[in-house]
């Protein structure tokens, strides 16, 4: 199981989210903890700040995090809406 941190911007944008979408998200990303082998596609042409962001699809929305296989840690970024996500990278 990896270890899950956030940021700032996480704690933030998931607090925004109406409590059973926020819910949702939770409990994917806590699966996505046990199954860590499926965090291999990091989103390409970022600036160098950004090196290595994936994306997770959960409904409508996106979650934005740094999977450190090495360390076992997963470090969730941020969550936006898939219209608006792009946008702000």
């Amino acid at each position: 199981m990896y270890q899950i941190e956030t940021t700032p911007e996480f704690d933030r944008d998931i607090k925004s989210l109406d409590p059973p979408v926020a819910l949702r998200i939770i409990e994917k990303i806590e699966w996505l903890a046990h199954n860590p082998e499926l965090l291999k596609h990091p989103l390409k042409n970022l600036p160098k700040d950004l090196k290595g962001l994936q994306k997770y699809k959960v409904g409508e929305y996106r979650v934005l995090l740094w999977a450190e296989h090495r360390n076992k840690t997963m470090v969730l970024y941020g969550v936006e809406h898939r219209k608006t996500v792009y946008k702000k990278l």
